[in-house]
């Protein structure tokens, strides 16, 4: 019995492929005569590989034991954030750990699967008492909140929100009151109010979050109209790979916040559909090692991790049509990027991790 021999495995390297060639494909400059997307493709393929190799190791961790240690995980996470924060000071941002001068990764995608993790443990270790509020309120709530309210004044609005709801959409699977689940999105909307308005209005810094809001409610978003004409224009079968006219001058950060909008400009209505049921066999497959875990701790590890994924997704291709504000969360597996890359690869292997352990406990 390989745990390889998954149909995750296949669909997760199907995205990947698609990814890289996407990846090229939308950083390239249509009429250049050389190579402008090959940086940032060796870029993606070294991410990649490193990805792999941890995927693998994640693959044959015993999930069981990422449990006994999911607080530590979290505490360490949460310094990581603190770090963050101290090595970019005095830059506007503190998304990334800095060391020697160079951006290691993306403080809020390793506190994310940690949040993950410790969500799933004090859900098996407390599910009497979940609906216990103080109880909650001492023991869960009070560090969900810090790690979220680290990456919301990162500024990560997105992030935070992200995560937010998919811990809230875990623990109301897992038996939390309605009452609790009122007390999330006041949570959230008073943090996005303070992030995107009293804040701002206090320290006088300008705030794009807003404007960006403000010019999603008022339909002026021009980079999305930009996205929204380049998925018209590329009809049922698209333009071809790589002859999308709209990337890089009329669509900004096409490889990353916008690669949807190329793949359906250059493979069109098909390329559309070929992405929703790539990432639907993931959510079927996700929820099956979900439904077929032995254990609580695997089922939400499991549950935590597909949502995570498929949310994300969601959230894409929200903006990219129109229907949501641009937050600029990448599309799983597809988008550039080397700390996105790198964890949802780690999520993937303890998702194989979880699926191996369900087939030897089931025979």
């Amino acid at each position: 019995m390989s745990r390889y021999n998954d149909i995750l495995i296949h669909i997760t390297f199907i995205l990947l492929s698609v990814g890289l060639i996407m990846v090229y494909s939308s950083s390239i400059k249509p009429h250049a005569n050389y190579l402008s997307g090959l940086f940032i493709l060796t870029k993606q393929m070294t991410s990649l590989f490193i990805g792999l190799f941890m995927m693998l190791v994640a693959s044959r961790v015993n999930h069981r034991k990422l449990m006994h240690i999911s607080k530590g995980l979290l505490f360490f996470s949460i310094i990581i954030l603190i770090a963050g924060y101290i090595t970019s000071y005095g830059n506007t941002t503190h998304r990334w750990l800095l060391l020697f001068g160079r951006s290691i990764f993306q403080t809020s995608e390793l506190a994310k699967i940690c949040i993950i993790i410790f969500t799933a443990a004090f859900i098996e270790n407390n599910k009497r008492k979940l609906t216990d509020f103080k109880f909650m309120l001492s023991n869960y709530y009070i560090y969900l909140f810090l790690s979220i309210s680290l990456i919301l004044f990162q500024p990560d609005l997105s992030s935070a929100i992200t995560i937010l709801s998919i811990c809230m959409i875990m623990l109301f699977v897992g038996g939390i009151s309605w009452k609790q689940i009122k007390y999330f999105i006041l949570f959230g909307f008073i943090g996005f109010i303070s992030k995107v308005l009293i804040i701002p209005l206090i320290s006088g810094v300008k705030n794009y979050q807003f404007f960006r809001f403000l010019e999603f409610l008022t339909g002026g978003v021009p980079q999305q109209e930009n996205a929204i004409n380049s998925i018209a224009y590329g009809g049922f079968f698209g333009v071809g790979l790589g002859k999308s006219l709209w990337k890089t001058e009329y669509v900004p950060e096409a490889h990353t916040d916008f690669i949807f909008s190329v793949i359906t400009s250059e493979f069109g209505f098909a390329g559309l559909i070929f992405l929703f049921g790539a990432f639907l066999c993931l959510f079927a497959r996700g929820l099956m090692i979900v439904k077929q875990s032995p254990d609580l701790f695997g089922m939400f590890l499991a549950l935590g991790i597909t949502i995570n994924l498929v949310i994300y997704f969601i959230i894409h291709v929200g903006y990219n049509i129109g229907l949501l504000p641009t937050t600029g969360l990448p599309l799983p597996f597809i988008s550039y990027g080397g700390s996105h890359t790198l964890f949802n690869l780690i999520q993937i292997g303890l998702l194989l991790s979880i699926s191996y352990k369900n087939k030897k406990n089931n025979g």
